[in-house]
């Protein structure tokens, strides 16, 4: 029997709804921040969302119609395998309408932690296995920065007794020799020993200082802030050395930069400290360059020098405390900067340069980045 007109616009009208109440639950799943991926029975992956392709890596139009292996870390894809066709057979399984915390695998082959439930679902006569998943990488970060926070504030305190108890007879010490050298009835041998015991508690005395300042968690005067107002301020505060040391001090700006949210005094420090080792590393008359560009992430800040450069066994040792290739060196200053640059958001490495020498290369976000990286102060 023929619809009717009436019948036949009733049911486009109600095919209508049907695929706009579709689109819509679609677009729910395809905008999640969860990954969606959906198997059937034969272990084939039918759906992808676009959360699932950020958090593995692969384009959808690469997994879809294909096995779901990729996304399984190898020592898992048989026994994964296994578990679909025996639970297609019983329609019995424990992780069906559970939860579980597992590692997923990467494109790349890099490792993270996810959170994991599992659903199934009778369509059209076929079985359809669905798999919600969280990326737990960055709860894990946070985690990891909140005991990393926790320890410092420990250590900090620890320090600060220890740093408490030694520095007045520490002051004593170095008060008392600093007297006796003024004595011109001493010896020059008496003297000599005198000189070296105010060298030793002088050194002493700037360990305390960058243990201290290691150890204790930083509070940050965030500010938007033009990266070139910093390097000129430090060049400016730095000219006297510079003189003193007989070197030149070159900066340099290529394009236009972006503002960053820093404490702008926290970076003159880890400014500071670059110039100060790419001067103890040059010879004389030293050419040290400070370099500002733009770059993908925001800002690129270089300081080259033209000494000796790095020893490649000794490179990744730098940034260890109290590792040091400096006579007198604490170990410290390369550490505290890097702690202050990835409180800023951002990463900081030293490599040797080809045409000679060393350089310290900061990456620093620009500020609508940086802003969702501000680390946690005063725990």
């Amino acid at each position: 029997m023929d619809a009717t007109p009436a019948e036949y616009n009733t049911c486009r009208s109600d095919l209508h709804e049907a695929a706009q109440e579709l689109e819509k639950f679609r677009q729910i799943v395809e905008t999640a921040e969860l990954g969606v991926v959906t198997i059937n029975e034969n272990h084939e992956v039918v759906y992808m969302n676009a959360a699932a392709e950020a958090m593995f890596g692969y384009g959808r139009q690469e997994i879809m119609g294909g096995d779901l292996s990729p996304l399984i870390p190898s020592e898992h894809r048989e026994g994964h395998r296994n578990y679909v066709e025996r639970y297609v057979r019983t329609r019995r399984g424990k992780l069906i309408g559970h939860t579980a915390e597992l590692e997923a695998e990467r494109r790349d082959g890099s490792r993270f932690p996810i959170h994991i439930s599992f659903s199934t679902a009778e369509v059209a006569g076929g079985l359809l296995m669905t798999a919600i998943i969280r990326d737990l990488s960055k709860e894990a970060g946070l985690e990891q920065e909140v005991r990393q926070s926790q320890r410092l504030a420990i250590l900090g305190e620890m320090v600060a007794t220890v740093s408490h108890e030694i520095r007045s007879p520490l002051a004593l010490i170095g008060g008392f020799a600093r007297q006796l050298e003024r004595d011109p009835e001493l010896s020059d041998k008496s003297l000599n020993k005198l000189n070296i015991i105010t060298h030793e508690v002088e050194r002493l005395e700037r360990i305390l200082n960058e243990l201290g300042d290691f150890s204790r968690p930083h509070k940050y005067d965030w500010r938007e802030t033009d990266p070139a107002v910093v390097v000129e301020h430090v060049a400016e505060l730095m000219e006297p050395e510079i003189n003193r040391a007989g070197a030149e001090l070159k900066v340099s700006r290529n394009g236009g930069l972006p503002p960053i949210m820093a404490d702008a005094d926290r970076l003159s420090q880890v400014l500071i400290n670059l110039i100060n080792n790419a001067l103890q590393a040059s010879g004389p008359h030293p050419v040290i360059e400070v370099v500002l560009e733009p770059n993908p992430e925001g800002v690129l800040l270089e300081v080259r020098d033209r000494g000796r450069g790095l020893e490649s066994a000794k490179a990744r040792e730098l940034f260890t405390p109290f590792f040091t290739t400096k006579k007198g060196g604490t170990g410290l200053g390369l550490p505290v900067a890097r702690r202050i640059v990835e409180e800023h958001g951002g990463r900081i490495e030293l490599a040797n340069r080809p045409d000679g020498g060393a350089v310290a290369r900061v990456r620093l976000p620009a500020a609508p980045a940086v802003q969702q990286k501000l680390p946690l102060d005063g725990i």
